[in-house]
């Protein structure tokens, strides 16, 4: 069997467009197919997704957690440094959002299962 060799930003490159357009259970496969080759190459990486509402907005109508959230009431963060602090999640709230209140994070990669408070997330 042939290896293939590439660098880390063509790496994440790749899993980046492997992901785009994905219903929740092919971002898992993806996720699940994406950790195998991670481990093989000692790659460690931290993957949240940050999803919040405004203060005083209403969401829109459409609106069906957790499938349904409006995207732009909701982030992903991955890392491959070292793990995600909740310094990367205020940043992102900071940069994304007016008046986030509400905020809930999932490791899902599907972004259905899991959903917690921000602050028992970073608890423990």
């Amino acid at each position: 069997m042939k290896t293939v060799t590439m660098s880390l930003e063509q790496y994440e490159a790749l899993a980046a467009l492997a992901r785009e357009g994905r219903d929740a259970n092919k971002l898992r496969e993806v996720n699940a197919f994406l950790k195998d080759i991670e481990k093989a190459n000692g790659i460690t990486r931290s993957f949240l997704f940050v999803q919040w509402q405004e203060a005083g907005s209403a969401l829109p109508p459409t609106t069906r957690f957790p499938n349904k959230w409006p995207p732009e009431l909701r982030f992903s963060l991955e890392r491959t440094d070292r793990a995600i602090s909740r310094a990367d999640v205020e940043a992102v709230l900071a940069t994304k959002a007016r008046r986030p209140v509400t905020v809930l994070v999932t490791t899902d990669p599907g972004g259905e299962l899991g959903w917690m408070p921000l602050a028992d997330y970073f608890k423990g």
